[in-house]
């Protein structure tokens, strides 16, 4: 078991890091909670018996005597997994506890009597609202200006408010629209690389084949597809805006084969690359 005596200041028991997670960490319990807000990267989290897929914005509240340990979703230290760990004993929240409502299920986890059986509960950040507040943290954790213990028991405060009011007014992030939305923004800024429908799956918290019939019936396109028009509609604005070579530019939008590249190109344009860049350029010369 973790002691907090291994982390927290003399009389002072809050403490804040921000980790790279990797695959050394074994499962592990602990003598205080526990907030984790993952801020980067994707894995899982491995709770008790359950394996939970995460993404950037996941937040959990893991109390005394939960085994947990968070996992990349890849060994590459290209695609680390960033989170951000708050710990603390509820006794530094005794004299504000009577601020909270005794229904809240974080409140139970914190001052619940022992039988209290919640082994953890998780959040999703959607509107970057705890990101701000976790990063303020952890910058008044390092920095330990004047006044940091005030200011950090005041963010802990408004961190457990902000979850407090989730569980009263939940947001609507288990609707498919919701779940699709952050996969196509997925895409978006992730399209150079190998993505496959069960990452995506993963990150959208479905089964491959559920992610697939609704990612052809809100788009009406395969998710195969849509992925090749996002990639070609990059290359083409490469072809457009720079002196790259096409190896180059396939290669930045996540194709190394090129035959597979120019068949594609061809297929979704109508010309090859070199055409399609000589066509800009000649159009750009008439205009001007």
């Amino acid at each position: 078991m973790l002691k907090g005596e291994q982390f927290f200041e003399p009389g002072f028991d809050i403490h804040v890091n921000r980790e790279m997670e990797s695959f050394t960490l074994s499962p592990h319990i602990h003598d205080f909670i526990e907030l984790c807000f993952v801020e980067e990267g994707s894995g899982y989290h491995y709770v008790d018996d359950k394996v939970i897929p995460i993404k950037r914005g996941d937040l959990f509240v893991i109390p005394i005597g939960t085994s947990h340990v968070f996992r990349p979703s890849s060994p590459k230290q290209d695609k680390p997994l960033v989170i951000y760990n708050c710990i603390f004993r509820p006794s530094v929240l005794a004299e504000w506890k009577h601020m909270f409502s005794s229904n809240s299920k974080v409140m139970k986890l914190l001052f619940g009597s022992p039988r209290v059986t919640i082994k953890d509960i998780h959040f999703q950040d959607r509107n970057d609202q705890f990101s701000t507040l976790f990063y303020n943290m952890h910058t008044e954790y390092l920095r330990k200006h004047t006044g940091y213990k005030t200011i950090l028991t005041t963010l802990l405060i408004q961190i457990l408010s902000m979850l407090q009011r989730y569980e009263v007014q939940p947001t609507t992030e288990d609707t498919p629209a919701n779940k699709l939305e952050d996969a196509l923004e997925y895409i978006k800024n992730n399209y150079a690389q190998n993505i496959t429908v069960k990452q995506m799956a993963d990150l959208s918290y479905m089964s491959a084949s559920h992610f697939q019939r609704l990612f052809k019936k809100s788009t009406g396109l395969t998710f195969t597809q849509y992925l090749q028009n996002v990639r070609i509609q990059k290359c083409c604005e490469l072809l457009k805006t720079t002196n790259k070579s096409v190896n180059q530019i396939a290669n930045l939008v996540g194709y190394q084969d090129m035959k597979f590249f120019h068949y594609l190109f061809r297929k979704k344009t109508g010309v090859t690359p070199q055409q399609y860049r000589h066509s800009k350029q000649e159009n750009k010369a008439v205009n001007v």
